[in-house]
């Protein structure tokens, strides 16, 4: 009796770093830190290529001199947007090819890939989502991009002359997150109220068991007010305070991070997930699993300030073991059932 308590005790201390008191969330960070052992140290590695070597690489690419600001500013945005679509499904698709227990046992939830169940059926959903995908990124983004091409101008500071500082690039990304995870979590919580969930979100959760491609599978509408509007906010708010430069590491992270919490792999080496007040990639994936709850993008913020974290995430939070085992044993009882009928 008294074990059974203090292991009550523990899963409910667990589930109180879920809120917004300091010394949880101190716990929340450590924990989240540890659990990811030597997979830190490689997910610290790769975050520091991406404020670092990253920029250095697009500065020695930058255009001396730019006769046409807009389409200098149109082009950046949409080979970045496409190229890390390509570039970050293409790693996916291997790893989901491999099926190497390496990083299979990095997969967030109990159920097989969706392609194992009914290869037929994942054939069909996957043509349709390439051909959604296809749209929004190829077609509905340039539309966007057309004000810059016609007025000759870029939005954001494009010179040689005023490269950003490290300081600048990485407060004005700190910024940029802020701003688009609140957005994101405005938006996505309207979503799932029952009349825009059932008209356009409901696309986007055709992908239970979710996978990268699905990052971008959504309705042209969310597309526009859910993707695109987010991440554009509070760059134009900047304007000639912020670099192009800051802004095509800002957008690669997130285009690379989406995916990533899409991806169905929670992977201790992500470096994502190494930010202050980040959740998990599961986080996302549960999402897209219980349907309820979990609306932010990237920050665990908004959904403890709002209470709307998932009281099933809680509980796997606290102990993923128990719930993954209970959650496969009822399986398991409802298998037999339908056999037996």
């Amino acid at each position: 009796m008294v074990e059974t308590q203090s292991l009550k005790d523990k899963q409910k201390n667990l589930e109180d770093q879920l809120d917004l008191k300091p010394n949880h969330l101190l716990q929340f960070e450590i924990k989240k830190y540890k659990s990811k052992g030597y997979g830190l140290i490689v997910a610290w590695i790769l975050a520091l290529l991406y404020f670092f070597a990253y920029p250095k690489l697009l500065i020695a690419y930058w255009p001396e001199n730019v006769e046409n600001p807009g389409f200098a500013y149109a082009l950046s945005v949409y080979l970045i947007f496409n190229g890390m679509l390509i570039f970050v499904n293409l790693e996916y698709m291997l790893i989901y090819k491999l099926e190497h227990p390496f990083f299979e046992r990095y997969k967030t939830t109990p159920d097989p890939w969706p392609w194992k169940v009914d290869q037929e059926k994942w054939n069909k959903q996957i043509k349709k989502a390439l051909l959604r995908v296809f749209f929004n990124n190829f077609i509905l983004l340039p539309l966007f991009l057309i004000p810059d091409l016609i007025s000759n101008k870029c939005p954001l500071r494009y010179d040689t002359q005023s490269f950003p500082s490290m300081l600048e690039m990485i407060s004005q990304m700190a910024i940029c997150m802020l701003v688009e995870d609140f957005i994101f979590y405005c938006s996505h919580w309207l979503l799932h109220r029952k009349y825009f969930y059932g008209k356009i979100h409901k696309i986007h959760h055709e992908f239970v068991e979710s996978v990268s491609i699905s990052a971008t599978y959504s309705h042209f509408l969310e597309y526009i007010f859910g993707n695109i509007l987010p991440s554009s906010v509070a760059p134009l708010i900047l304007g000639d305070k912020m670099h192009m430069l800051t802004y095509l590491v800002y957008i690669t992270m997130v285009l690379h991070e989406s995916h990533d919490g899409h991806s169905g792999y929670t992977f201790p080496w992500s470096p994502h997930r190494v930010i202050p007040l980040t959740f998990d990639a599961e986080f996302h994936i549960f999402h897209h699993w219980k349907y309820d709850g979990n609306y932010a993008n990237y920050l665990s913020i908004w959904d403890r300030v709002f209470g709307t974290i998932n009281k099933q995430y809680k509980k796997y939070y606290s102990d993923k073991e128990k719930f993954l085992s209970e959650y496969k044993s009822k399986n398991n009882i409802q298998d037999d059932v339908k056999k037996e009928n």
